[in-house]
């Protein structure tokens, strides 16, 4: 086969898979073209698919399958790609500012860069005003993967990234799922030193805390962490599928739907 006919292929198959995408209901073609999605299949999709299937090989799941799991990298709410070019008029130093004066406890953080194995997309989540606690994939062992870092830290390790904050309209709520997500995932006590010690693996399911990745532990927070409350859709539902850090708003149910404060 020619070099052309094989290109030719390639963007049949590309097409194919955006407009499936489309039909689903996912991918709206206004706000993230064809174009786009060529792009991240190429810098991106492809790579992280190979990554998450080589992790488990007796996993049975095709590419666009992991593509819709992954609800092509689309935030449930705006419908736009985790993965937009960060073209802003704001200066970084603006962007980190607005974002270091915004972000608080129990809010929950959702960027296009991290180190998330095989998915997305990364997720985290504030523990206090200052504290933002992880799950970082592979900028951190993954044998001892969490870690809290200060909030002007985190943004520096993804200011090139576009970053959007996410908050619980009860700050009761809010303040309680920081609460547990710092005392399960990181001190039992609360305490600025690391005593729990968590391994990173996409593989396991949603009741246990170890091993764990990002989304999970942010889900798991306003799961666990907040009483009789009916914050989080029913997790058995999921059973042992993926959360996936731009699905996350579309767990919130009624009063707690998170409220979107800007992308930075």
């Amino acid at each position: 086969m020619l070099i052309s006919e094989l290109h030719f292929v390639s963007n049949e198959t590309s097409n194919k898979t955006y407009h499936a995408g489309v039909d689903l209901g996912i991918i709206n073609p206004g706000k993230y073209p064809f174009s786009s999605f060529q792009r991240d299949e190429q810098n991106v999709f492809k790579d992280l698919y190979n990554e998450y299937i080589s992790l488990n090989s007796s996993l049975q799941i095709n590419y666009e399958d992991w593509l819709v799991m992954n609800n092509f990298g689309i935030l449930s709410d705006t419908q736009e790609s985790i993965l937009q070019r960060k073209i802003s008029k704001r200066s970084t130093a603006d962007n980190k500012r607005d974002f270091i004066n915004t972000v608080k406890k129990g809010d929950i953080l959702i960027s296009s860069g991290g180190g998330s194995i095989g998915l997305i997309g990364h997720a985290a989540i504030m523990t206090s005003d200052y504290w933002v606690l992880e799950m970082p994939g592979i900028r951190q062992s993954l044998e001892d993967n969490n870690r809290q870092v200060p909030k002007d830290q985190w943004f520096d390790e993804h200011a090139s990234d576009w970053n959007t904050v996410y908050r619980c309209p009860d700050n009761s709520i809010a303040s309680q799922a920081a609460r547990w997500a710092d005392t399960h995932y990181y001190n039992p006590s609360g305490g600025e030193k690391k005593t729990i010690h968590i391994r990173y693996s996409l593989f396991t399911d949603l009741w246990s805390i170890n091993p764990s990745y990002c989304s999970k532990l942010v889900i798991q927070a306003y799961y666990f962490g907040t009483g009789s409350a009916n914050v989080i859709a029913d997790l058995s539902i999921i059973g042992k599928a993926n959360v996936v850090p731009s699905l996350i708003p579309s767990y919130f149910l009624g009063q707690y739907k998170l409220i979107n404060k800007g992308k930075f």
